[in-house]
């Protein structure tokens, strides 16, 4: 049929209009045939449909960050205007160059049977706990002292024993540092911990012991799963061979992790986000590029199928 109609439209010279009243054809079934030379309206669903450009910057940011999931890398790139796009388009993407990947550890679980009382700002929970550390087989004792509400690190040290009085030191410094509130410290039932010297210190400082299940270390899991992440990535990768070179790798770990690692748990901002008071801006921002990335997106899109159409329409009448 549409064949006839180009064939009486080339002999008559009229105009698809006249042609299709004539044969008692309306211009929806016209255009709704599935052989019709035009395309379909735009729906929501293409309109959104990611432009080369865009996929074409998702690939490269990936190329130099391939260690990172698909989540991090969307707000890593939404930070640094690279490429506004949602989780599900960043992942299509990268699913479709095949550039997912398995790097990520798939054997780590999570932890399960955290401390139960969520915080609600900062320095309401604080996380410490002790973890060996082996440099040139000689064991040190890393200690860090972390923000539960937003995982900012807050101190750590390296000690080179576990005496009460060394403990003791680490949590009064750390006070000292950080004058303001009333924080609960969260930690284990180490025998530093748990010392009648260290309640009176921690009490006369204005803190309050939480004690972990016994037996149960993931109730202290953001601590637990910080000492993890220091070890595996830092002091793993870098094999420090002396204290000071361990010392110095882990300084500038808890840099980048305070100022530019994406922490899931906390809408993949970084810790100094929180911390500093800058997660409602950042998250603002975030939200303007997403919408403005999709006016764009949008307007081309529809520019694009709109000269398609003329495009098929112009090749059907000659």
């Amino acid at each position: 049929m549409r064949d006839d109609l180009k064939l009486q439209q080339q002999r008559t010279k009229m105009g698809v209009s006249r042609l299709l009243r004539l044969y008692g054809i309306s211009r929806s079934t016209f255009y709704g045939w599935d052989e019709a030379p035009f395309p379909k309206a735009p729906t929501r669903h293409n309109v959104l449909t990611v432009l080369p450009e865009e996929e074409r910057a998702v690939v490269e940011f990936r190329q130099h960050h391939r260690e990172i999931g698909y989540r991090k890398l969307t707000w890593l790139m939404n930070d640094a205007d690279v490429a506004a796009l949602s989780e599900p388009s960043v992942d299509k993407v990268l699913s479709k160059h095949n550039l997912l990947g398995p790097w990520q550890n798939q054997s780590a679980q999570p932890a399960q049977k955290e401390y139960q009382h969520k915080p609600t700002r900062v320095h309401e929970h604080w996380h410490t706990d002790i973890a060996y550390v082996k440099v040139k087989g000689v064991f040190y004792f890393l200690i860090m002292l972390l923000d539960g509400y937003s995982r900012y690190v807050l101190a750590w040290d390296l000690m080179t024993d576990m005496l009460h009085s060394t403990v003791e030191d680490f949590v009064q410094r750390a006070r000292q540092k950080y004058p303001h509130g009333h924080p609960k410290l969260i930690h284990d039932n180490g025998s530093q911990f748990i010392s009648r010297d260290f309640k009176i210190l921690v009490s006369n400082l204005g803190i309050q012991q939480i004690f972990t299940r016994r037996n149960h270390p993931q109730t202290n899991g953001k601590s637990e799963r910080l000492n993890g992440t220091v070890r595996q990535e830092a002091l793993h990768i870098f094999c420090p061979g002396s204290y000071q070179e361990a010392w110095a790798i882990i300084e500038s770990f808890v840099r980048a992790y305070n100022h530019q690692r994406l922490y899931a748990g906390i809408k993949y901002l970084r810790p100094a986000d929180l911390f500093e008071g800058g997660a409602e801006l950042i998250l603002q921002q975030r939200r303007t590029r997403l919408q403005a990335a999709r006016a764009v997106r949008a307007e081309t899109n529809r520019l694009n199928f709109m000269k398609q159409r003329e495009e098929d329409h112009s090749k059907f009448l000659n």
